[in-house]
C-alpha cells in the first residue's frame, strides 16, 4: 500500500513540477529586458483623427519575441494619436526596423462580425510602412490615409518571405 502512495505523491510531484516549468521557465530568460525607446505618431482618415486604430509595429530587424513579450503595439486616441508600448504603458520599443501595419474596426457596425475599415490595406501583406526605431524619442510623421473603398488586390505570397 505504502509504495503506491509513493508512485501517487511521486507522480503528482513530476506533474507539479512539470507544470511549473511550462507556466513559469516560458518567457523572458534571465528576466532581460531589452532597453525600449519612446514612439509616438498620429493616424489621420480622411484628414480626419482616426480614433481606435490598432497600430502594431512587426519586427523586420529587430528583437522578436520570445526576447520580448509582445510586438510593440499601441491605440490612437480622440486626436488619433498614440503611442507605442512593449513592456509596460507606453515604453516605446527597441532599436530597430518594423513594419507598422493598422487595423480599424467598426465598432458601430451591425454586424455579428465588425468590419475592418481599411479592408485590410494595412496588414502584414499590404503595409507599406516601415520604421526605423532610434535611441531616444522617436515621432512617427502623420500616417495620412485616404477614403478606402475595398480591399487591395490579392497578393502571391510576401516579398522576401516567400
Amino acid at each position: 500500500m505504502i509504495p503506491r502512495l509513493r508512485g501517487i505523491k511521486m507522480k503528482r510531484v513530476i506533474g507539479l513540477i512539470i507544470f511549473s516549468t511550462m507556466l513559469f521557465g516560458c518567457g523572458k530568460e534571465n528576466n532581460v529586458v531589452i532597453q525600449t525607446h519612446k514612439i509616438s505618431g498620429r493616424v489621420l482618415y480622411d484628414n480626419k483623427a482616426a480614433e481606435g486604430v490598432a497600430i502594431y509595429l512587426g519586427p523586420i530587424a529587430a528583437p522578436r519575441v520570445p526576447a520580448i513579450p509582445a510586438n510593440p503595439h499601441g491605440i490612437t486616441d480622440k486626436q488619433g494619436r498614440f503611442t507605442i508600448s512593449t513592456y509596460g504603458e507606453e515604453d516605446g520599443a527597441p532599436l530597430g526596423k518594423y513594419q507598422l501595419m493598422m487595423m480599424w474596426v467598426d465598432e458601430n457596425s451591425k454586424l455579428e462580425s465588425k468590419t475592418e475599415r481599411f479592408y485590410g490595406w494595412y496588414d502584414s501583406v499590404n503595409s507599406k510602412i516601415m520604421v526605423q526605431i532610434k535611441e531616444g524619442e522617436n515621432e512617427i510623421p502623420d500616417i495620412k490615409v485616404p477614403v478606402i473603398t475595398g480591399p487591395p488586390p490579392p497578393v502571391n505570397g510576401i516579398e522576401g518571405r516567400n
